[in-house]
């Protein structure tokens, strides 16, 4: 018996020799893949925009360019095949994130029913590009019909998340997880928009193009331009054309009010900056010394922009009753957070911001008033388990458990109305209090150019959602923006 095993042991070597060596090569590429491009020497854009001395100002010919995220006033299926491309390569590892980025089957949606979280027979049946029939001619429903088309439930890990439809084994022309994202944002966001019409484009570029304008009266400023970060070749051509004007300093801010690694260090910041490498290459030219702007929410200017914005909607004080204020953050998932520069600068800026928000609810009369920080998203069930972060919703429900007259919250990280705050978050906060509709869009005569509020009761607690300041706000958010940019600026 001993001699057989070690005749076994003898005879396994070799083959543990090369199991051992393969798990290594893994190893390794499954590392290299998911390291950094020019470690260890990378340029680190969170580092760059912490460290940056005081006082340091942009010297000679200088340019200015605002990162933006712009969403499609009327649905356009490349930001949403861009953005979950980036979702993918920056928050995804290798080489998860190409298994879950293959194209596989063709997704598809009623859109008579597009919220659906339950398996039904569907009474019509749509892809992303609005067709009821595959390239074969034969419609989506008759494959259903023939069993070929098969219910996919909504994933168990997000929150909110809708059922779709799948025909299996015949690609759909995008990945997956874009595909379904597309039918939702095509099928269920858009259609329920007064006119099919998002707001958040417009009222963005109004608040940049109303920054550039301030900036430009600076006679060192020989060029701006807004930077969209789910365009890239308009980017990449606004870009270009102010390098173009021989720039000595370049001056990088965002219309992120505080700044994360998923949207500016690890995404849009060190994209620019390859874009002007590779423009130096093509052209011989030097490039232009960068600076880069902090995030708006750490400015007195943005506590006070907020704080006017609150004490507009906030409701007229009720004697002796008790408010709960609510700085409402986007969020990040737990693990996230942990390894996300985001965490960090939203701890530094809440606290002054409640303090600023707190005294404006009291300027208006409301007499005791408690403030809280919660965030919209990854903070409910399913994403949040544990029940590490306080969710919007949870703090509402908690100041209605309290016997508050109030609990208002305001989006610390929106200044336009876009997909988030009023389909995805709105249905985090509100599903299952009286009056609110799942994904309930807003009301026909919905004006955009004032803050679009959404105000419910939980119990004998007033429970609103401020929306964001609204289009005729703009004008004020871009001088804002523009303070943050002005103390770069050559003197």
């Amino acid at each position: 018996m001993r001699r057989k095993l070690l005749n076994f042991m003898r005879r396994a070597r070799p083959i543990m020799a090369w199991v051992s060596l393969a798990c290594g090569l893994v190893f390794v590429l499954v590392v290299f893949k998911n390291t950094p491009p020019g470690w260890p020497r990378q340029w680190n854009a969170a580092q760059v925009e912490r460290e940056r001395p005081a006082g340091a100002r942009a010297t000679g010919r200088t340019g200015v360019v605002v990162v933006a995220l712009l969403q499609p006033s009327h649905f356009e299926p490349r930001f949403t095949l861009q953005f979950i491309e980036k979702l993918l390569d920056v928050v995804i590892p290798w080489p998860i994130n190409r298994i879950a980025g293959r194209d596989t089957a063709t997704a598809l949606i009623d859109p008579t029913l597009p919220d659906a979280t339950v398996k039904f027979a569907p009474r019509a049946l749509m892809d992303w590009r609005g067709r009821a029939a595959g390239d074969d001619g034969v419609p989506y429903l008759r494959r259903w019909q023939q069993g070929a088309v098969a219910w996919l439930p909504p994933s168990s890990s997000v929150a909110g998340d809708i059922g779709s439809f799948q025909l299996k084994g015949t690609p759909g022309g995008a990945p997956d997880p874009s595909q379904r994202a597309m039918l939702k944002a095509k099928y269920l966001y858009y259609p329920r928009l007064p006119g099919g019409y998002l707001p958040q484009r417009d009222q963005t570029l109004a608040m940049v193009n109303s920054a550039l304008a301030i900036v430009g009266r600076n006679p060192a400023v020989v060029g701006a331009t807004v930077y969209d970060i789910y365009d890239r070749d308009a980017a990449r051509a606004a870009l270009e054309a102010l390098l173009d004007k021989r720039l000595d300093t370049l001056v990088l801010a965002s219309t992120f009010p505080i700044h994360s690694g998923f949207e500016e260090y690890h995404a849009a910041y060190p994209k620019l900056k390859d874009e002007i490498a590779a423009w130096a290459k093509r052209t011989g030219r030097p490039e232009p010394k960068l600076l880069l702007v902090p995030g708006m929410a750490n400015s007195s200017g943005y506590r006070a922009f907020l704080a006017a914005h609150l004490a507009r909607v906030a409701p007229r004080p009720i004697p002796g009753a008790r408010a709960t204020v609510i700085v409402s953050l986007h969020g990040l998932p737990a693990m996230t957070r942990k390894n996300d520069a985001w965490g960090g600068n939203a701890d530094r800026a809440t606290p002054p911001l409640l303090a600023a928000l707190v005294a404006a609810l009291r300027a208006k009369g409301w007499g005791d008033v408690r403030g809280v920080v919660a965030q919209e998203a990854f903070a409910n069930g399913v994403e949040d388990p544990g029940n590490a972060a306080l969710s919007t919703g949870e703090a509402m429900r908690a100041a209605a458990a309290r016997g508050d007259a109030l609990a208002i919250a305001i989006p610390a990280e929106f200044l336009s109305e876009n997909s988030d705050t009023l389909f995805l978050h709105s249905y985090l906060m509100f599903d299952g209090v009286a009056g609110y509709r799942r994904y309930q869009g807003p009301p026909a005569n919905v004006n955009w150019s004032q803050p679009f509020v959404r105000r419910y009761r939980i119990g004998a607690t007033d429970v609103i959602y401020t929306g964001t300041p609204g289009g005729a706000f703009q004008g004020d958010a871009g001088a804002m923006l523009a303070a943050t940019i002005t103390p770069l600026l050559p003197k």
